[in-house]
């Protein structure tokens, strides 16, 4: 169990709700579409915190997983507050994600203010999450 399968559950339960969408991943090169709406995804794990004691012990490690929806100008917010509307019924808080063995348990889905970045009109949707991950 580790963080890196806490990292593959969280990205592996994203497919569904962004189905037909261009997602840009760290570190993987991406051409940004001219004309059509695409995702930026960024995993951002918190420093872990000791849960139990012992060499076999857990530590908990939190974070979020940020979604950054990406939409042509001046095509108004309808479409980005439905994938925001989609993306908070696929995690509500309690779900949980596994991968290899390792869960990980949502805790919050939110949005940000819509705003305009690089010639797109973007919304960051945030997903926090927790995992006890054995040492």
């Amino acid at each position: 169990m580790s963080l890196s399968a806490v990292q593959s559950a969280l990205l592996g339960a994203i497919q569904g709700p962004l189905a037909g969408w261009q997602v840009a991943y760290p570190n993987i090169d991406f051409v940004i579409p001219d004309e059509s709406e695409w995702a930026r995804v960024s995993f951002v794990p918190n420093p872990p915190s000791v849960a139990t004691l012992g060499d076999a012990g857990e530590d908990m490690v939190d974070g979020f997983l940020q979604i950054d929806l990406n939409y042509p100008l001046g095509v108004g917010d309808s479409e980005s507050r439905a994938m925001f509307e989609t993306l908070r019924q696929a995690f509500p808080a309690g779900t949980r994600v596994a991968d290899a063995g390792q869960v990980a348990t949502i805790i919050s889905c939110g949005r940000s203010q819509g705003r305009l970045s690089d010639n797109w009109f973007v919304v960051s949707v945030t997903i926090g999450w927790y995992a006890l991950i054995q040492r």
